[in-house]
């Protein structure tokens, strides 16, 4: 067994000399030998002051019985509970002044419990010591234990000292308020007892272990405090001083905002017990006398509080919310009832999966609530208490798991049924299940939902999918769906509401819209399975395809398409599948294939097919010209070569003899009409002339120019275009034909269209030759000289004159528009603004403005470097500062720092720079976090803009109040 750790002891008072000093004054006379030296100086030193009552002192009492007693008690940084005793020594070893005593227990941080969990341990001390000869030695023993003795105070001997001392049950509980509240921040509590001040340590003493007793363990374990100090005076380690009877003198700025309990003085300061920890202090008062129940509740905060931060559970909050479920556990539900949501939180808030099996009463109080929350049926739980509901479930037990399922189903059946809203209400609860840390939540209850409530379990199915809009938020809920629950997916009823979201969804007006949103859902589903790695799906995905074909299906006009529509389409017309086809009757059967044929045109990669050419043989008259007039109709805005071979088939004449030379197979004629329609004011139909010549359908056996085609392109010429071979890139183009044939023929059509101007021209060509070459030369040398000639004239001529737009003398703006013109706005004459050329002829420049006065110079310049007179104008500028506004600031507030966001506007600046407190915030607009000081705090904000011009500052004054603080 593992020994325990001693306890040591310290003395201090003046003397002779000193376990760190030779010489006489205030030393450690003697100590244990655990202690270390550094401890004792940095830790123990300082609290083995004792300042005497100054009331005393001012009267020179003798009498050293009537000077109070200090005792001291606190928690070192290493964890050690320090307890000491200083007393008045009226001589000291010289018999001519007064000296101190102080006797101090180092009790080691695993013990200190001994102490705490037993007030009278600490308050009943009997051994400490009043005085030391250094004769004895400077070591002391180390002890086991000290010493106690006396039994706790009786209640009645409690209640007539508060009473003695003027203490209520609202005074006490605010005692009990402040003493918490200071251990968890940082402010003091100063006590003055209406006493005599002789006695004053002693009640102080008794009211200190009566207090004591109605404080959490984990209070105690942090809580310092001193029975008497000649003034307040803050001291590290203590939180709470007993100081003597008139030493608090208000207004004092320095414990202002401590709490002050001035009982002579009537004056209670940052007292008041806020509302919500009414109930549980007013507990501890009821109590104070019972110590058994006490500590059960201190037991129940304890195993709460297992693993909690040690900020957490030091503050009031922390024990009103333990306090609140401590007293459910007692079978107060009424407590639960009156905040369902608030109970559950603060329960789950103190457990986790590192503490959970420490945690046996919280776990049954969580099973007792979850329980009671079942059998309500007019309860319905709101999302947050779904949301604790689910994070208690990560670290629950299997059994705990199990029951908190069963529960949410009904929690979701309950609020579905009794809400107006239906399923609807219940979806912030999936919601919940959706953003639960285990990712599986969702389908482990939509399972259990599908087995006991299966019902609820559809009727949400359908309210998802009903929501769904669009195409892509039909594939965003059914991607949803396959990954948070694969076993709603296998419902039917899943199947036939996504069935009846995607009809819905191409029931639409617009028949481009319609063909798209088939088009996306076909490929989606097509590729879903594969995708997914789900080939479960493929029956599910085939039913939706085969109804999307359908649907579209059913009304499509192939009058209505556009050329677009049929890009959207391959995945109906690129191959006709037998289920499909075993779905339609005989009409619908013609009009697929009459779109099959179309698409299959439209998408032709190769000049011709023999496939498709027997496809538009089967057609009959009416279908055959239903097809081609809606191929002319797609084609004629994008006729281009990659056209040209798609093109033929709408002029295509099936049962006629191929190549024959006498029935042609082709509307050749109506075929160049059309395309030199559709592209006209283009060289289409010279590109498409050179692209037959290279294509069968033009040609004959011998590959020579069809003799059909040969006629339609002569009359062409003829009747639509007799000038084209007078454009020579054009000519070039035909000329330059590789086929023989062809060539002859435009050759023909030329020489046919020549006019007389161009025979004309042809006969006399040399003679205008040898005119030209006479000519030119002439014109070349009027050209060059030109520019000289001018410049001379100008530079001995008069020099330019300029008229100068109207300036504005002051601006509002720090920049102004000038304008400048030369007489006759000469454009050889160049124009000045400051310097900088602004045009020719008439210009006008923006010169930017400077604060205060500005001299703006304006000049002309002519082709011979002749300046005219300089023109100055003066435009005064008052750059104005800019404006800087503040978004409302509360007067005071109990947060520790707060966000200031500030705008600033400047008809010169579009960026003024924004600053706060001196500091350069942003531009423009900035947000800015301060942080406050316990207070009155100011705040500073102004703006300067890129002319310098500096707005005068705002200041706000805000006061922080700390959390707690009155």
């Amino acid at each position: 067994m593992e020994q325990r750790k001693p306890v040591q002891q310290q003395y201090f008072t003046r003397d002779r000399e000193g376990v760190f000093r030779n010489s006489e004054g205030f030393d450690t006379v003697a100590k244990s030998a655990g202690l270390d030296p550094a401890f004792i100086k940095t830790t123990l030193h300082p609290y083995c002051v004792y300042k005497a009552p100054k009331e005393l002192l001012a009267r020179a009492e003798e009498d050293s019985s009537l000077y109070p007693e200090s005792l001291v008690a606190f928690h070192a940084d290493n964890g050690d509970m320090v307890i000491g005793r200083s007393v008045y020594v009226g001589t000291d070893f010289t018999g001519q002044r007064s000296a101190s005593f102080t006797h101090m227990f180092v009790v080691p941080g695993e013990r200190k419990d001994e102490l705490l969990l037993d007030p009278q341990r600490l308050f009943r001390i009997r051994s400490f010591q009043s005085a030391y000869d250094i004769r004895s030695g400077k070591e002391l023993p180390e002890l086991d234990g000290i010493s106690f003795g006396m039994a706790p105070m009786a209640a009645e001997e409690q209640d007539k000292l508060l009473t003695e001392l003027g203490i209520d049950a609202a005074r006490f509980q605010q005692l009990l308020y402040a003493v918490i509240a200071s251990v968890s921040g940082k402010k003091k509590v100063y006590i003055a007892l209406d006493t005599d001040v002789s006695e004053a340590a002693e009640y102080a003493k008794k009211l200190l272990e009566a207090v004591y007793r109605c404080l959490p363990y984990a209070i105690r374990r942090q809580l310092g405090f001193m029975t008497f100090n000649s003034e307040p005076e803050a001291k590290h380690h203590l939180h709470i001083l007993f100081v003597e009877k008139g030493s608090i003198r208000l207004p004092d700025r320095s414990i202002e905002k401590e709490y002050i309990f001035d009982f002579p003085g009537e004056r209670f300061v940052n007292t008041d017990v806020p509302g919500q920890a009414q109930l549980f202090f007013s507990y501890l008062w009821d109590h104070r006398n019972k110590t058994e129940q006490l500590n059960a509740l201190f037991a129940f905060c304890e195993e709460a509080l297992a693993g909690i931060d040690r900020s957490t559970a030091l503050q009031v909050q922390t024990y009103v919310q333990l306090y609140t479920l401590y007293d459910i556990e007692q079978g107060h539900e009424a407590l639960y009832e009156a905040n369902r949501e608030g109970a559950m939180h603060s329960l789950v808030a103190y457990v986790d999966a590192a503490t959970i099996g420490s945690k046996s009463r919280l776990n049954a109080l969580f099973i007792q609530l979850l329980g009671k929350e079942a059998k309500d049926g007019d309860s319905l739980p709101s999302p947050e208490y779904i949301k604790d509901l689910l994070r208690y479930y990560s670290f629950a037990d299997e059994a705990v798991k199990t029951l908190l399922i069963r529960c949410l189903v009904l929690f979701i059946g309950r609020v579905a049924n009794k809400s107006a809203e239906g399923i609807e209400s219940a979806a912030p609860i999936f919601d919940q299940l959706l953003g639960a840390e285990q990712t599986a939540m969702f389908d482990i209850v939509m399972k259990e939902l599908i087995s006991q409530q299966s019902g609820a379990a559809e009727s949400y199915m359908a309210y998802r999918l009903g929501r769904a809009g669009s195409v892509k938020a039909l594939q965003e809920e059914i991607k949803f769906w396959l990954e948070q629950s694969e076993s709603a997916v296998q419902q039917r009823f899943f199947a036939n509401e996504a069935l009846k979201k995607v009809k819905q969804l191409l029931q639409t007006d617009s028949l481009r819209k319609r063909v798209e949103t088939a088009a996306a859902l076909y490929h989606y589903f097509d590729e879903l399975p594969g995708r997914r790695d789900k080939p479960q799906y493929e029956d599910f995905c085939g039913q939706l395809k085969l109804e999307i074909k359908l649907q579209l299906l059913d009304g499509l006009k192939l009058a209505n398409l556009e050329f677009e529509d049929f890009q959207h389409l391959g995945f109906m017309l690129e191959s006709v599948d037998q289920e499909l086809n075993n779905c339609l009757d005989k009409s619908q059967k013609q009009s697929l294939q009459l779109l099959a044929t179309l698409y299959r045109t439209l998408t032709l990669n190769k000049p011709q097919d023999s496939e498709l050419a027997k496809a538009y043989g089967i057609f009959g008259p009416v279908d055959l010209e239903r097809v081609q007039e809606s191929l002319k109709k797609l084609l004629h805005t994008r006729i281009s070569p990659a056209q040209f071979g798609k093109i033929a088939y709408a002029f295509y004449q099936p049962g006629t003899s191929f190549g024959s030379g006498y029935v042609a197979e082709f509307d050749y004629y109506g075929l160049l009409e059309y395309i030199a329609e559709a592209t006209k004011d283009t060289e289409t139909i010279y590109d498409f002339l050179v692209w037959s010549a290279e294509d069968n359908r033009f040609l004959n056996e011998k590959q020579e120019i069809d003799a059909n085609y040969k006629v339609a392109v002569s009359k062409y010429f003829d009747v639509h275009d007799r000038k084209a071979f007078r454009d020579k890139q054009i000519r070039l183009k035909l000329m330059a034909v590789p086929n023989a044939s062809f060539v002859a023929l435009f050759k023909a059509i030329r020489h046919r269209h020549s006019g007389k101007l161009v025979r004309l021209l042809s006969k006399h060509k040399r003679r205008l030759t040898r005119l030209g070459l006479v000519i030119i030369p002439l014109v070349v040398l009027l050209v060059i000289f030109r520019n000289p000639i001018g410049i001379a004239l100008a530079a001995i001529g008069p020099a330019p004159v300029i008229t100068v737009g109207d300036v504005p003398e002051t601006a509002a703006e720090a920049a102004v528009n000038v304008t400048v013109s030369a007489q006759n706005d000469d454009p050889t004459v160049q124009l000045y603004v400051n310097g900088k050329l602004a045009g020719s002829g008439q210009a006008s420049a923006i010169v930017e403005l400077k604060d205060g006065s500005n001299t703006i110079e304006f000049k002309a310049v002519n082709r011979g470097g002749k300046e005219s007179k300089v023109v100055q104008k003066q435009v005064a500028f008052n750059a104005p500062t800019p404006i800087v506004t503040i978004e409302p600031l509360p007067e005071s507030t109990r947060n520790g720092n707060i966000t200031i966001k500030v705008k600033a506007l400047d008809s010169n600046d579009p960026a003024p720079t924004l600053y706060v407190n001196g500091q350069a915030a942003g531009q423009s607009s900035a947000s800015k976090a301060i942080n406050l000081t316990p207070g009155e705090n100011t705040i500073e904000v102004k703006a300067s803009n890129k002319l310098g011009k500096m707005s005068e500052p705002i200041v706000k004054k805000i006061k922080y109040e700390p959390a707690g603080a009155k």
